[in-house]
């Protein structure tokens, strides 16, 4: 179907630039001219889409009953894509026929190309939805839709790890009413480093420590992964990997003013775990951050049939790096936002874009026609003076 339509943008393309030979109305959609205008129409298209949200089965409001919330399928933008590509074929055609300038007609060409190819993923691409849990396999997926229907791949998704990295915690004194972190206007805390704590631990190096207002922290101990209890009036801690873990650091407290010394845990804690910390006084406390997500990564096994016969496949996938797989691209679609790695349900999102490989070469071109501009330009004969 993609096929046809895009068969027949291209002869409405080419009709109309064979009548404009003969017609002057018809000939001013070769002009650089009406290129610019419905280029403009384009872009405010474009721009309009960038910054409303689309979701057309969100709560109505005014840009969703003016159309603004499903724009890419409304009719005014499919309009003025058609238009623009029907105007831009013709100015490209004219472009070479009369042989003015070969490298605007290639970058137009490029540009032709590119457009032509996301216009028509826009309107054949397939997105699929897998949910399940870590050790499950499925052959099914979910169509993302107004109409959700499941499909049966050519091949089984099972995903067998599914990890969240952290940065390091950071410690820091906040106040206990607002929670805004100290000193007001100038926060300071102390960014725990892993690789120093376990060199400190093992006698080889100094202990990571900071001042911060009159209190000198220094940094005992330190586990990535560790479970805090509370024993005979204070915090304890010990490695623990089991489900639950938050990472806790043993710190030293020693003011400056009173010359008092303290010594606790502090821990971020998890869903199922209680955050550690420790009240300097009746307007402050010192904790730790709950733990930033750096890295999100999810092992896959793919099951795939090749000659009647079973092959796994192994391979990783994390946000803007998916898989490939029988013309499907796989994304990571669960971002965990909380300290609740051990979750086992993970998502991804499958996208099959045939019209993908249109939009590279249309990119490719533009490339190749810029840089055979800037050769143009580097190395074009100057004219000579007459006085030389």
């Amino acid at each position: 179907m993609s096929i046809i339509l895009c068969i027949a943008i291209l002869l409405v393309i080419g009709l109309l630039y064979f009548f404009s030979r003969k017609s002057k109305l018809l000939a001013r959609f070769c002009s650089p001219l009406a290129l610019c205008i419905t280029a403009f129409l384009m872009l405010a298209s474009c721009i309009i889409l960038g910054l409303v949200r689309q979701d057309a089965n969100s709560a109505p409001d005014l840009l969703g009953r003016l159309g603004f919330r499903s724009l890419k399928d409304s009719p005014w933008f499919i309009s003025t894509t058609l238009l623009f590509l029907i105007v831009l074929g013709m100015f490209t055609l004219e472009r070479f026929r009369t042989q003015k300038r070969k490298v605007t007609g290639f970058l137009a060409s490029g540009i032709f190309v590119t457009v032509l190819g996301l216009f028509m993923s826009n309107i054949t691409v397939e997105r699929y939805l897998w949910s399940g849990l870590q050790g499950s396999p499925k052959w099914e997926v979910i169509e993302n839709g107004t109409q959700p229907a499941t499909k049966k791949l050519p091949f089984a998704i099972e995903v067998s790890d599914y990890r969240t990295d952290f940065y390091p915690p950071v410690i820091y004194i906040v106040e206990s009413k607002t929670g805004k972190v100290l000193p007001i206007g100038a926060p300071q805390s102390l960014p725990i480093d892993p690789a120093q704590c376990q060199a400190y631990m093992a006698g080889e190096g100094p202990a990571q420590e900071k001042q911060i207002q009159e209190w000198k922290i220094k940094i005992l101990e330190y586990y990535p992964q560790a479970w805090v209890f509370y024993d005979s009036g204070q915090y304890q801690a010990k490695v623990s990997k089991q489900v639950g873990n938050a990472p806790a650091a043993k710190v030293e407290l020693s003011s400056s003013i009173s010359g008092e010394n303290r010594t606790t845990w502090l821990s971020c804690g998890s869903d199922i775990q209680l955050p550690a910390f420790l009240r300097l006084d009746s307007a402050r406390l010192i904790g730790m951050e709950d733990p930033v997500p750096s890295r999100y990564v999810a092992q896959l096994k793919i099951y795939e049939i090749e000659n009647e016969k079973g092959a796994i496949r192994t391979d990783s996938v994390w946000p803007n790096h998916p898989l490939k797989v029988d013309g499907y691209a796989i994304y990571l679609k669960s971002l965990k936002q909380t300290s609740n790695f051990w979750d086992r349900n993970v998502q991804l999102e499958l996208v099959k874009d045939p019209w993908s490989p249109c939009v590279y070469a249309g990119l490719t071109l533009i490339l190749l026609s810029l840089f055979e501009s800037l050769l143009q330009a580097l190395f074009r004969r100057k004219p000579r003076s007459k006085d030389s």
